[in-house]
């Protein structure tokens, strides 16, 4: 295994982990990390699941301070990469409402790694200063990362990256999403240029951008009027038969919920 680094900007990098999906032994893009590099410090966002080497990939490209922030606790989003970063001293953000959803899944994880995320707290890099915003849905500790004066959003899983899971055992209702994801177009609906960086980037053929949240925003608005309930789906999760409904619109192409758990 590796990790794939790409050069998104002078300031920007993207870190991918390949996986096999099927079992065929073809390995594609899966999940990504970046790195944003500002005049003071530099920030982490996320830190991939099985590969251990992202600290190392880090300190090739920069020296100057680091701190993590991570998305949600899932496994693949804070995975093996987060023992380096800690005994290298760096600090680790993460809302730890998420805590023991991670610990289930990645055995190597302490919650000494880790302080707390605030609602609204600032990133402030240099040149880039980042606003933390609770987003729950996907996970009930999910977070994105706004830089307004650069157009820039990172937002791991939480508003799915063409694609968003809504329907797992661990999802909020899609009341308390559609809450979030309204909280969020209020924040980002005047920003004409926003580019959105997702946790799975190859999940969508083309760049997110602002009308992307509207698009979430509209499904869950449907789903809970009652105008909107797409078509019926069976996955296997885990060994057990997991079943839900599929919708699309606009940059969102899988809107994947479960019918069960539409309100409180």
């Amino acid at each position: 295994m590796s990790i794939l680094t790409t050069k998104i900007s002078d300031t920007i990098y993207e870190f991918t982990e390949s996986a096999d999906f099927d079992g065929s032994g073809v390995m594609r893009p899966y999940v990504d990390a970046y790195l944003v590099i500002g005049k003071d410090k530099a920030l982490v966002i996320d830190a991939l699941q099985k590969e251990e080497g992202l600290y190392g990939e880090v300190r090739k490209i920069t020296e100057l301070p680091l701190e993590v922030l991570i998305t949600h606790g899932h496994l693949d989003h804070a995975g093996a990469s987060l023992p380096a970063f800690h005994e290298a001293g760096i600090p680790i953000h993460m809302d730890l409402s998420d805590y023991d959803l991670l610990a289930g899944s990645v055995p190597t994880t302490r919650r000494e790694f880790f302080t707390p995320l605030v609602p609204g707290e600032s990133f402030d890099i240099g040149g880039f200063s980042f606003e933390a915003v609770p987003c729950p849905g996907h996970t009930p500790g999910c977070y994105v990362f706004l830089d307004r004066e650069n157009g820039l959003l990172f937002s791991g899983d939480s508003i799915g990256s063409g694609m968003i899971w809504l329907q797992l055992p661990c999802c909020t209702p899609i009341s308390v999403y559609r809450d979030s994801v309204q909280a969020l177009w209020e924040k980002t609906k005047d920003l004409e240029n926003l580019l959105i960086y997702p946790g799975h980037r190859n999940q969508s053929p083309e760049q997110l951008v602002g009308r992307y949240v509207k698009d979430n925003l509209e499904i869950a608005e449907g789903i809970l009027d009652g105008s909107l309930a797409g078509e019926e789906q069976v996955m296997d999760f885990h060994g057990k038969e997991l079943r839900f409904r599929l919708l699309s619109r606009g940059q969102m192409r899988m809107f994947c919920y479960n019918p069960e758990n539409v309100t409180i």
